[in-house]
């Protein structure tokens, strides 16, 4: 049986890997046809971008997805400079607005909102509060094949937080498939930002069971949504610009900032966060096979050494794990007294310097 299981993966990975090659020259074949343009929607609050409407999260359950573009992008020829951003739980796509604002002219960042947050709409068939992780993952999936099928396709993918986790997932659900990143969507780079652990990965904070009740303590059942997840505005600061020494580190944003940036979502299905944190009804936390990105696309992790949700030494036993390189050479920390959760909202060129300095990390 293995061996025909094995003899059928080889086949399919034939099959991805030849519609990949196959897709990837499609919009270079179009932009010398002159049909380069691209007919860009525009979101309710003024973001260029793409709304993709009906997508399929599970059987009998569909949400509209709005992917913003932040930066420049004319031609889908040109999309293979474009980053895609998977923001983190209870953020919403803006938050990865500072980030292509300090990458400079020319840049460009496709982030997709979530389900009720930003430009995106509000699930049909299931309550919000129904949804999980692999619901996420699955709405990242179409999202991709939706762009695909438009010729646009980046070669980076950046997942912050949650996101990351996201990320791992949808690499295991593609591998498990006889896929990848790579040779499904082209996808060469993968960037993890602060990201939260798989179950193989020890955590301290996950692990001490301290969790769960706070998690309880910021649960609230919303009319016609269901049961979430909500970090109130105003604790923000505390929950996110906090350093080591329960400090609010200096050029933290301010609750109206976070507000007026739309960098914050009303909230996420409370079971996609006990999901994420391996608590309530989840005995464990989302699984990442090791050596996941041993090959095709290629891996760095980011991690801040002020972050009180994943130590700097989680994020490198996090990072070996998934690439097999015990040499750590794509561990990226970052290091200083403001480098808190979310360094990239307040000071988000450091993230870009970071992974300026880690381009050639794999050489």
């Amino acid at each position: 049986m293995r061996l025909v299981k094995s003899s059928w993966c080889f086949a399919a990975l034939l099959i991805a890997h030849n519609g990949c090659s196959e897709a990837l020259e499609e919009p270079d074949v179009e932009a010398r046809k002159g049909h380069s343009g691209l007919v860009l929607d525009v979101g309710e609050d003024g973001t260029p971008g793409f709304m993709l409407t009906d997508i399929e999260l599970r059987p009998g359950v569909t949400v509209d997805l709005f992917v913003n573009l932040y930066g420049e992008l004319d031609a889908a020829s040109a999309s293979k400079s474009c980053q895609f951003a998977v923001h983190g739980g209870v953020f919403a796509a803006a938050s990865w607005r500072p980030y292509a604002e300090a990458l400079g002219e020319g840049a460009c960042v496709l982030a997709a909102d979530m389900p009720v947050r930003g430009n995106s709409g509000t699930p049909e068939g299931a309550l919000f509060g129904e949804l999980d992780l692999f619901d996420y993952v699955t709405a990242l999936e179409r999202v991709l094949d939706r762009l695909n099928a438009r010729g646009i396709r980046p070669r980076t993918i950046l997942g912050h937080s949650m996101g990351g986790t996201l990320v791992q997932m949808l690499q295991q659900r593609l591998v498990d498939d006889c896929t990848s990143l790579r040779e499904r969507y082209g996808i060469r780079d993968a960037i993890l930002v602060a990201s939260d652990l798989p179950a193989e990965v020890p955590w301290l904070l996950g692990d001490s069971g301290d969790l769960s009740g706070l998690i309880e303590a910021f649960a609230v059942d919303e009319p016609g949504l269901g049961e979430l997840f909500e970090i109130p505005v105003a604790l923000w600061p505390a929950f996110y610009f906090t350093d080591r020494n329960d400090n609010v580190v200096p050029g933290a944003l301010t609750p109206a900032q976070i507000e007026a940036g739309g960098f914050n979502a009303l909230g996420e299905p409370l079971r996609a966060i006990h999901q994420l944190n391996g608590t309530g009804p989840f005995t464990a936390r989302p699984s990442a096979a090791a050596g996941l990105f041993e090959k095709g696309t290629r891996l760095r992790a980011i991690a801040y050494e002020e972050d009180i949700y994943v130590q700097l030494g989680e994020s490198e036993t996090l990072y070996r794990h998934l690439t097999g390189d015990d040499s750590s050479r794509c561990f990226v920390p970052v290091l200083g007294p403001d480098t808190v959760h979310v360094l990239q909202f307040s000071a988000a060129e450091r993230l870009v310097d970071a992974i300026a300095a880690s381009d050639d990390c794999h050489d």
